[in-house]
């Protein structure tokens, strides 16, 4: 095979995975203004829905006013609001970067999606100390 060959379907790969994937964008966060985030969502071939979100430039949240333990991902649903777990912290070997992530999959159909500062993951319900949320959404 040729490298154009190569390149054209490494590309065309490339599209097709990233193709029936929704993007989630958020608002700046009054909280942690700096912080960037956004989700990716795509159904699977079991109709269950993969969320990647990735949060870069997220301050500790020991460093919030009041401190919280850890970042909880939400997601709003047409049968209530489901807790998808805690963002993953870490920050790079040469940079002082703080990224967090959450890769899940879930049944249920998400609408939107919430962020809160907790002071443990076990909650069933988020506590009102929203860092940010998407706006409401429709999956392609």
């Amino acid at each position: 095979m040729t490298n154009k060959m190569i390149s054209f379907l490494s590309v065309f790969a490339i599209f097709l995975i990233t193709s029936c994937a929704t993007t989630v964008d958020f608002p700046t966060s009054e909280t942690v203004p700096g912080a960037e985030i956004s989700a990716k969502i795509k159904v699977d071939d079991n109709s269950n829905y993969r969320i990647d979100l990735t949060a870069v430039n997220l301050t500790s949240p020991d460093r919030l006013n009041p401190p919280r333990e850890m970042y909880v991902v939400w997601i709003e649903t047409s049968r209530g609001t489901k807790n998808l777990g805690q963002l993953k912290m870490s920050s790079g070997l040469f940079s002082n970067v703080r990224k967090g992530t959450l890769n899940t999959t879930t049944p249920f159909k998400p609408q939107r999606i919430i962020i809160t500062a907790e002071s443990t993951s076990a909650n069933n319900e988020p506590s009102s100390y929203v860092v940010t949320s998407s706006k409401n959404f429709e999956m392609d």
